[in-house]
């Protein structure tokens, strides 16, 4: 009898302590998928909100005058790191087409308003353009290199896209919406349209860098 005992108190404890292993495996694997879906969320809404940023600057909706981009040299790390920790450390998809792209924004970060090129696009993204006779005239280099971001972040959300569901895909909509309306439609913030500058945003406009004609 004794030894019947005994046995059934050795199966207790290995199926208990089995049974803990196990919820603990579980619960461990669900915070996992949990902070994948965050991180999902927050690369989502980061890369469309630089994409509705870029297609602004593209369509000339909204912009800053000059002054104010020279300082946000910050941005282009920003971006570059956004599509470098969505290819290379999350999805593990489009290296190639991410390493074209984080040179570019390298090169633009590294030589702000001092290289030719980067005072170019620097020009051609503020609220001075319009109101130069440079307006009408198409800067070929600038145009495609910005539809060419553009085109990078929609391709990482795409990819991301694949590996999240719709409610994660509505959250992350949201919260690039609410970022987009925080920031390019603050009025706090210089981001004005070609087409309405506040006076306050006009006397901060001066003069391009460059002669563009």
């Amino acid at each position: 009898m004794l030894p019947n005992v005994c046995l059934c108190f050795l199966f207790f404890f290995f199926f208990k302590k089995v049974a803990v292993t196990l919820t603990v495996g579980v619960t461990r694997m669900a915070m996992v998928l949990s902070l994948v879906d965050v991180v999902s969320v927050v690369l989502f809404s980061v890369e469309l909100y630089h994409l509705v940023a870029h297609v602004f600057i593209l369509c000339g909706i909204r912009s800053l005058p000059r002054k104010d981009l020279v300082r946000v040299r910050l941005y282009f790390l920003l971006d570059a790191l956004t599509v470098f920790f969505t290819s290379f450390l999350f999805t593990g998809k489009l290296k190639w087409l991410a390493v074209l792209q984080i040179l570019q924004h390298m090169f633009y970060f590294i030589t702000w308003d001092k290289s030719y090129m980067a005072k170019r696009i620097i020009d051609w993204s503020s609220l001075e353009w319009f109101k130069s006779n440079q307006k009408p005239s198409l800067q070929l280099d600038s145009t495609l290199g910005t539809l060419f971001d553009v085109c990078v972040h929609a391709a990482m959300m795409y990819v991301l896209g694949e590996q999240m569901g719709i409610f994660s895909i509505l959250v992350a909509i949201f919260i690039a919406q609410a970022c987009v309306y925080t920031i390019l439609f603050n009025p706090k913030l210089a981001w004005s349209s070609p087409n309405n500058v506040p006076v306050w945003v006009q006397k901060r406009v001066g003069k391009l860098a460059l002669d563009h004609s």
